[in-house]
């Protein structure tokens, strides 16, 4: 059984796993910088490098993606929902309850919405971490920086921040090695909170109803009254 917490504290860490990189984060003084901003990239091995193009060449095999998930985040909150993906820029996260939270991604914008209190928040989608990862091609060495790889036990860990502005936080992607497959996020922000995300049941390349990436805004319905 899972164990489930209140969803209100949840839902502020929601916003972290996928928004991360376009939360405010306040800018700091030459004299303080943040860890984050003085990142060194990982110094691979050739066997290592090849392994990660490995991961980057399944990863741009993907092109939908329809899983399970539960997701847990700093503090013991959890939740678990359905995750859909299809690139470029189109997911859609359902949290079940009691997690009230819809996140649609149309292809241009990420749309937030809180069931709950019925508020909206929208973000450029490829100005976040899973959107910059459901681009038509994406080049770990190119989008990123790859700070960190580990292969043990037939899995591979690797960790990336965004080239242009590493102070916001890291994701890191695990993968089993055979098959190849994608098993779990993790993302901790600049205030150092953590989030994991592991997937389930995942069926790959599969066709994806165009209506999943429909966001409904209910702002539209309040207007129209």
């Amino acid at each position: 059984m899972i164990r489930q917490f209140s969803a209100r504290p949840a839902v502020s860490l929601l916003i972290l796993v996928l928004l991360c990189a376009v939360l405010a984060v306040a800018p700091l003084s030459a004299e303080e910088p943040d860890e984050f901003d003085l990142v060194e990239p990982a110094v691979l091995s050739d066997d290592e490098a090849r392994w990660l193009q490995r991961a980057e060449d399944y990863f741009n095999s993907i092109q939908s993606i329809r899983a399970a998930f539960f997701q847990t985040s700093t503090g013991g909150e959890t939740a678990e929902g359905n995750f859909y993906l299809r690139r470029p820029g189109r997911l859609r996260i359902e949290y079940l309850p009691p997690t009230p939270v819809l996140i649609v991604g149309d292809g241009l914008f990420l749309h937030f919405h809180d069931t709950e209190l019925g508020q909206v928040s929208d973000w450029p989608i490829f100005d976040t971490p899973l959107g910059a990862l459901s681009s038509d091609e994406v080049k770990f060495n190119d989008d990123f920086i790859v700070t960190g790889f580990r292969r043990r036990s037939g899995a591979l860990a690797i960790t990336l921040v965004k080239r242009e502005d590493p102070g916001l936080g890291s994701l890191t992607l695990f993968f089993s090695e055979a098959p190849m497959e994608l098993k779990q996020w993790k993302v901790i922000d600049a205030q150092g909170l953590v989030t994991t995300v592991a997937l389930f049941d995942a069926e790959i390349n599969i066709a994806l109803d165009n209506r999943l990436f429909v966001f409904d805004d209910p702002r539209e319905a309040r207007r129209d009254r």
